[in-house]
């Protein structure tokens, strides 16, 4: 089973803004489920950095495959 890691950006967004971004930190949990590439796919930006849209907000990860984690570094909400 994969990991899910937050970075401080990240985890301070979800903090910030509580109940209103919930279905995004569970659809970011499920990324353990997929092998850390979401549903609707990804866009690599460099070697092992992509980005996604979740939950209708752009997250940005890390995806290591050795380990089996991702690790989220930054959430943009929808536009």
């Amino acid at each position: 089973m994969w990991a899910v890691e937050y970075e401080q950006e990240a985890a301070n967004y979800l903090f910030d803004n509580g109940q209103l971004v919930a279905h995004l930190f569970f659809a970011m949990e499920a990324l353990a489920q997929t092998e850390g590439i979401p549903p609707d796919g990804m866009r690599q930006i460099q070697p092992g950095f992509f980005s996604a849209v979740v939950a209708e907000h752009q997250i940005f990860f890390y995806r290591d495959a050795i380990n089996r984690i991702v690790s989220i570094v930054a959430i943009q909400p929808p536009a």
